[in-house]
């Protein structure tokens, strides 16, 4: 994650989920937190190639709903 040209962005991030996981595994006495954290970041990880086909073959993306108003603002 650190090689990535979006490690100024993504290890801060990661760095925070990590934390809120890592007490929340404190408060409950389960690792389900920390797996769910590494879980969701290996999935954007592999998904980062696509995105970034996506987004350098300019295409309009314009016409498409963003999630936060699919699923709400998320924590």
């Amino acid at each position: 994650m650190r090689a990535d040209r979006r490690a100024a962005t993504w290890v801060p991030a990661f760095e925070r989920d990590w934390a809120n996981a890592l007490e929340d595994s404190r408060h409950t006495y389960s690792l389900t937190p920390l797996h769910d954290v590494v879980r969701s970041w290996q999935l954007r990880i592999a998904a980062s190639p696509a995105v970034d086909a996506f987004t350098d073959s300019g295409r309009d993306d314009s016409g498409f709903v963003d999630l936060d108003d699919v699923l709400g603002a998320r924590p």
